[in-house]
């Protein structure tokens, strides 16, 4: 297999393990931020680990940069566990595609951070977006489960456009490795404090559940995106990325029986439409 080919392929992978990440809030069963605190912590001794081997040192270059790690750490911490949380009160479905608005949030927000002017047509993207999750969600009662769900999903997605814009600018003077470590392992010792106790409470079968969604869904798979990121443009890769919840969608109906009806595959339709236009057009 020639060096292109085997980039496309650890893509894929990747992309692929992303999507199938949500799966474990339903399959573990502890607490979201139970799962979170194992995943970090699996997935920053995963990344550690390839760091000593190939031999790479973290070293902060700025003194402020401690603090921003620090709450870089916290908002990767309240996204996943709301990405979680979303799962276990919804549907994998409704998790991956509510999660999906990200890049919406992103095109809003990024005008702010890095002093741009705003484009109507983000404000328009917005609203088909939430067109979008209001078709997903069967009630609007607050009461609902699966409003609350798709609640934390679009927090979740809000989360990830923040530490986005973040790590796009830590970016300029680190590496991605050492920005996915330092945020994990941050996330990790934070969710600590309050979740300590919900990783012991969980089963053996729980354990292994976690230790394959810290290292293979998590470690392996940033380590396998973030090298195939070597041998494609980055409007490629936006193209397979956007296939993350089609993937996570898929899985969900062949493993936890979880079939989307006809109005949710409309709406999510229109947010992944959405999401890819403007995840795409950021990278133009």
């Amino acid at each position: 297999m020639d060096l292109k080919k085997s980039y496309f392929l650890q893509i894929h992978i990747a992309v692929l393990l992303f999507g199938g990440a949500g799966l474990f809030g339903k399959l573990i069963n502890i607490s979201a931020g139970g799962i979170v605190l194992g995943r970090a912590a699996l997935a920053s001794l995963f990344i550690l680990l390839v760091q000593k081997i190939y031999g790479n040192k973290i070293t902060l270059k700025r003194s402020k940069d401690s603090l921003i790690f620090l709450m870089m750490g916290a908002v990767l911490a309240f996204h996943w566990t709301a990405f979680f949380q979303s799962i276990q009160l919804s549907t994998v479905a409704i998790g991956v595609v509510t999660f999906s608005t990200f890049p919406v949030f992103t095109s809003m927000l990024e005008p702010i951070v890095f002093h741009r002017k705003f484009r109507k047509l983000d404000f328009l993207l917005a609203i088909i977006a939430l067109t979008g999750v209001g078709l997903i969600v069967p009630s609007f009662d607050m009461k609902h489960h699966y409003t609350i769900g798709a609640l934390w999903g679009l927090a979740s997605g809000a989360s990830f456009a923040v530490l986005t814009l973040g790590s796009k600018k830590m970016m300029q003077n680190y590496s991605s490795n050492a920005i996915s470590l330092l945020q994990n392992s941050i996330a990790a010792l934070l969710l600590s404090v309050f979740f300590y106790q919900d990783i012991f409470a969980g089963s053996r079968q729980d354990w292994i559940y976690l230790l394959i969604l810290g290292i293979l869904f998590t470690g392996i798979a940033h380590t396998l995106f973030i090298n195939s990121m070597q041998g494609m443009q980055a409007y490629t890769a936006s193209l397979i990325a956007c296939l993350e919840p089609f993937y996570g969608i898929i899985l969900a109906w062949f493993i936890l029986n979880e079939s989307p009806n006809s109005r949710m595959l409309i709406g999510g339709i229109m947010i992944l439409g959405v999401a890819s236009y403007a995840s795409l057009a950021e990278r133009k």
